[in-house]
């Protein structure tokens, strides 16, 4: 039966709970992993997959589960993967079923997070036809919830979604109607046409301080609006590929609480140094993605010494590999813990992981390039294997190392609360299952094959 269920070319998901708990999903594209468990859910969402097909691919990893629970028998009394925090949050109160009926009835639907993200309204393009013509209801969908909205008991979102064809009204007067949400968490824009009349509501939002605005029509006279909203923390901008005054994009580092800042804009060459030099003064960033055009390793080793940045503790790196001079800066960010890059040379990567092992110990988060990218092997491989091994605090990894081989995850053991890592080439064998299962925390991790 195990040689039936071999998979030499396909990649599966296994995902690991509690101490050697085994989930697999052989596709990529799906959302869904079997477990030994009965798999219930119980948290309303917007659903991807047919019922026939949920139970199809279940019936079939459920096979495959028990394949490797039976070449590893310590892997028995499995735990539902996230069970716990999913069913602790706030939303899942069975009690705010009625008024999620309610809410659901103006044409509006919930979107219930399955990470970090705040609980949201999600708005569409609530319509009716009057006299053979659309009418766009944005405005007088939200004014009827606001009263039903308030009545929730933990802060909200509101996420506009897919108003930027042309065929779809601009927003504004719908914004303004958000201001009477009072438990407020952020408004959120995706692939919409906002106007000037939007803007200018969203400005009023006195109390406003996530705002984020992706896919969507930015320009100038929007930046001007957004750089006088003081009260923002964080901002997340997706200005596209179309070029924006710099001075006015400077404007923006103004902002006085700024924590969580992600910007994608596109600056004349001559005027990314200038950005960057501006923003090593915003001192409060706790987490950092900018990508405003091609940047030199030297401007981003002056953002490190001239700014203070005691508090970064997430950065996000675009379009340059950190060389000798930014790797060694990096101890200037004493509380980064998660650092996202492309890839580099292997010498380079090498040099990376052995800096950050003795300056940032603490690294819970490191991501380096991608699956298709250059990959650190053989002895090569088992030096960053070794360096990650010293991450006591690891929890996701993607560093590009082809395995050589099965003992070589043993650094990795000692991880307690490592849940995903990439390793290319990594098969399910004996060697490999025992090692794995030693890795308490792991929930989630790409393999080549069962073997």
């Amino acid at each position: 039966m195990f040689r039936q269920l071999m998979i030499p070319f396909a990649a599966v998901l296994v995902a690991l709970a509690g101490v050697g708990g085994v989930l697999l999903n052989s596709d990529r594209t799906q959302s869904v992993v079997a477990d030994k468990h009965e798999l219930i859910d119980k948290t309303p969402s917007i659903q991807h997959h047919t019922h026939a097909d949920l139970q199809k691919t279940g019936r079939r990893l459920d096979e495959i589960n028990q394949v490797i629970a039976s070449r590893v028998p310590q892997l028995n009394g499995l735990k539902p993967v996230n069970a716990n925090s999913i069913s602790q949050a706030p939303w899942n109160d069975p009690a705010l079923n009625d008024l999620y009926e309610q809410i659901r009835k103006q044409r509006l639907t919930l979107w219930f997070p399955p990470n970090d993200e705040p609980f949201s309204i999600w708005v569409g393009n609530p319509e009716k036809t009057v006299d053979g013509k659309k009418v766009y209801q944005h405005a007088e969908v939200l004014e009827k919830a606001v009263p039903l909205i308030n009545q929730l008991p933990f802060p909200v979102r509101i996420w506009f979604y897919g108003t930027r064809d042309q065929s779809n009204p601009e927003l504004g007067e719908c914004i303004e109607a958000v201001s009477g949400i009072t438990k407020l968490s952020g408004v959120k824009f995706s692939y919409c046409r906002i106007n000037e009349r939007g803007y200018q509501a969203l400005r009023k939002l006195s109390e406003l301080h996530d705002l984020e605005i992706l896919h969507s029509h930015l320009d100038e006279t929007a930046l001007e609006q957004i750089a006088q909203m003081d009260g923002l923390r964080r901002l997340h901008l997706h200005f596209g590929k179309k070029q924006i005054d710099s001075a006015l994009a400077e404007k923006i580092l103004d902002l006085p609480h700024l924590e969580d800042f992600k910007l994608y804009i596109n600056l004349a060459p001559g005027r990314v140094a200038p950005f960057w030099n501006k923003l090593s003064g915003c001192s409060q960033l706790v987490a950092l993605e900018v990508d405003c055009g091609a940047v030199k390793q030297e401007v981003l080793v002056k953002f490190l010494k001239e700014g203070d940045h005691q508090k970064l503790n997430k950065w996000v790196i675009r379009n340059v590999f950190p060389k000798k001079k930014l790797a060694d800066a990096f101890v200037l960010a004493p509380q980064l813990t998660s650092l996202k890059m492309p890839s580099g040379s292997t010498e380079d990567m090498g040099y990376l992981l052995d800096r950050l092992a003795r300056d940032l110990p603490g690294m819970t988060n490191l991501t380096i390039g991608w699956d298709t990218g250059m990959h650190l092997t053989d002895e090569e491989a088992r030096t960053a294997l070794k360096q990650l091994g010293s991450f006591a605090n690891l929890q996701e990894c993607h560093v590009p190392v082809a395995l050589p081989d099965a003992y070589a995850l043993q650094p990795l053991t000692k991880l307690k609360r490592l849940e995903s890592f990439y390793c290319k080439g990594l098969d399910l064998n004996q060697e490999t299952l025992l090692l794995l299962a030693q890795m308490p925390a792991l929930k989630s991790l790409d393999v080549k094959a069962l073997n």
